[in-house]
């Protein structure tokens, strides 16, 4: 495999509104590492930043997006990202050409759909970020007519050639009905397995590599804001929305108030003030986003962080706190099963009928996006798990050495190459086969 061609709303730094921008970034630095040219097709839009220490293989290239539709709806700007990335594959397949088309998340799910109706040689590979599939209604009737289910995610996993995506996405795909606005997506999903067709990768394949001697660099802003939080603190390094676990984390924070046992978490991107929630007060200390080499250390310097995210993909933001050799408690869910074996993970135990509440709670979340109503209707039943995760917590605070590890010695190494996204990857693509 000599050339890809990537789609994706987001790359960091060019656009970067979470952590799929960095996820995105170490597979296509790792495809360039492996000596594949690596084009990535991004949208030319208002928040896109000119990239540093870019490799020679690695081509960011920006498509041109009207400035009407900067603020249009998701089904707009996904129908425009998508047609403006299928002309510009045709135009690079009429030249040099790529081995294969890697489409990320919903934004790149429009591309699967539109291209299905074009004759192609090279094999289309959709990446399968976020159970985030919802009911576009701005769409147009042809758009419709393309797709073979009614949502956007479900009819890409039906008409990709490879669909990548985590065991454990798979595994509650499996297990458990999931609620009716998600039950297309996880039929297509299990239908796609069932036909070798789904990539399964996991987050250790793509963490990044922290230099040894982080904990010399000069202290950022950022990380000023730390000095000032007493410990012992249990941090939530996700982005702060209900989706993410920022209800459960909430909840938790008003329960260990009387334990002197601080929580902090980080605002989004580019955000100074705190995420406004008029449901609670709840005392959490909040930092600016914290780039990824600042990450790291605050994961070091806490007792442990905390992850009980709704769904994940991937568990990326677990793996790493995992990788630093931080105490790290989340909940399995998606993306999150494949942690279980890893040193220094501790899953929160949850029933099986929590996690269909938590689907549950998803699928509504996908509607009225990062609603605290919507919330509020599921914490009083989730109660016996926020009681779990709270003496968690205390456990971990509270055991000897105050969770803390020997930091000096607490730093990632590259992930083993067999497991890294980009060889698994390229091996599935010159296979031909399930990898």
């Amino acid at each position: 495999m000599k050339s890809v061609t990537m789609i994706s709303w987001e790359l960091d730094p060019f656009h970067t509104l979470g952590g799929t921008a960095y996820a995105i970034r170490r597979l296509a630095d790792q495809l360039a590492g492996l000596g594949i040219e690596t084009r990535v097709l991004l949208p030319d839009c208002l928040g896109t930043l000119p990239g540093n220490n870019v490799a020679p293989l690695l081509k960011p290239m920006l498509l041109k997006i009207p400035a009407e539709l900067h603020r249009a709806s998701r089904g707009v700007q996904c129908s425009e990202f998508g047609r403006a990335a299928l002309e510009a594959v045709e135009q690079i397949s009429s030249g040099s050409g790529s081995d294969a088309v890697i489409a990320h998340s919903l934004e790149g799910a429009m591309f699967i759909v539109l291209r299905s109706a074009k004759r192609s040689h090279e094999p289309s590979v959709f990446w399968l970020h976020s159970l985030y599939d919802p009911p576009l209604s701005d769409l147009s009737k042809d758009q419709r007519r393309l797709m073979p289910l009614r949502t956007l995610l479900a009819s890409a996993v039906m008409m990709a050639d490879i669909v990548v995506t985590s065991t454990g996405i798979l595994k509650d795909a499996r297990e458990f009905e999931w609620p009716v606005g998600l039950r297309e997506l996880q039929k297509a999903l299990t239908t796609a397995s069932d036909q070798h067709r789904v990539l399964t990768v996991e987050s250790i394949g793509c963490l990044p590599v922290i230099p040894k001697d982080l904990e010399n660099k000069p202290s950022s802003s950022n990380l000023e804001n730390l000095k000032n939080i007493p410990a012992p603190y249990v941090l939530f390094p996700g982005r702060p929305t209900v989706d993410k676990g920022l209800g459960i984390f909430a909840a938790i924070a008003e329960r260990l108030r009387a334990d002197n046992i601080a929580c902090v978490a980080v605002q989004r991107p580019a955000q100074r003030a705190k995420p406004e929630n008029p449901s609670r007060n709840a005392p959490i200390h909040w930092v600016p986003w914290l780039a990824q080499d600042e990450l790291p250390i605050a994961m070091r310097n806490a007792a442990c962080t905390v992850l009980p995210s709704v769904t994940e993909g991937f568990g990326l933001s677990a793996a790493e706190s995992i990788s630093q050799s931080v105490a790290t408690l989340y909940q399995q869910v998606g993306g999150h099963h494949g942690l279980e074996t890893l040193p220094h993970a501790l899953p929160v135990p949850l029933t099986s009928n929590e996690r269909a509440q938590l689907y549950g709670l998803w699928s509504e979340l996908i509607e009225f996006h990062d609603s605290w109503p919507v919330w509020n209707r599921y914490e009083i039943s989730l109660k016996p798990l926020i009681d779990r995760w709270v003496e968690a917590i205390r456990s971990v605070v509270y055991r000897p050495n105050g969770g803390m590890r020997g930091i000096e010695n607490a730093h990632s190494s590259a992930p083993p190459s067999e497991e890294r996204w980009a060889n698994r990857l390229r091996r599935q693509i010159e296979n031909g086969t399930s990898a």
